[in-house]
């Protein structure tokens, strides 16, 4: 059980470090440049106008762009960080089953993963509003 934690532990640091990390580089400078910045998708109006809008989202932990069609009735709305979440979710919830099993054997540390990620998942969300 002690290994199990330990490796949850790393395990819970490296998923928040990227989570927290990833919503950095997607809002670096600030969300709108980065959404100038990263390739436009297709469809999308080639215009200095044709952003409407850009947004740091905590689900997914990432940055949410928004853009005029070229045909001008719908908007394109791209989003980054489904990969990230998800991973974090995963580890997250193997925490969570590791810190009740703790809980029952009566151990304290094994809480400790569920702690990193509340903690990251906190900093993602303080970051992201």
């Amino acid at each position: 059980m002690r290994a199990a934690t330990g490796v949850m532990l790393v395990l819970a640091v490296l998923a928040g470090l990227i989570l927290v990390g990833g919503l950095f580089v997607d809002t670096r400078e600030n969300t709108e440049s980065r959404c100038w910045n990263d390739d436009h998708p297709a469809g999308v109006l080639v215009s200095e106008t044709a952003l409407l809008s850009a947004e740091a989202t905590m689900w997914p932990v990432g940055r949410q762009c928004t853009w005029e069609a070229a045909s001008g009735d719908v908007v394109i709305v791209t989003q980054t960080g489904w990969p990230r979440t998800i991973g974090f979710v995963a580890v997250s919830a193997i925490s969570a089953v590791l810190a009740v099993v703790g809980a029952i054997r009566r151990r304290a540390g094994a809480v400790a993963p569920l702690i990193v990620c509340v903690l990251a998942l906190g900093a993602a969300a303080f970051w992201a509003n």
